[in-house]
């Protein structure tokens, strides 16, 4: 007799997540709470720097995640006519 795996019926795949460590958040407090965010990072002599938009909560998280992985990091919020569009990493859609 040949024995199989144990597995269950309509087992549903697992999730992965993009950027691991982010909060998913519902689409109405996306809408009102959407933040820019100044995002700053150094390990070694490599710089990154990008703009953001997030919310309150996820840019807390994006830093603890950051933090752990780079040497300096700096996470802060700045209004829309300083973002420069071209390091603006756009919200998917």
């Amino acid at each position: 007799m040949v024995k199989y795996p144990l597995y269950k019926k309509n087992a549903q795949r697992k999730n992965t997540l993009a950027y691991p460590g982010l909060t998913t958040v519902s689409f109405d407090r996306i809408i009102t709470y959407m933040q820019y965010y100044y995002v700053l990072a150094y390990q070694g002599k490599h710089c990154h720097r990008y703009y953001v938009q997030l919310d309150p909560e996820s840019a807390d998280v994006l830093h603890d995640v950051l933090v752990s992985r780079y040497d300096l990091v700096q996470v802060c919020a700045v209004p829309y006519s300083s973002v420069e569009l071209e390091l603006l990493i756009a919200p998917a859609p």
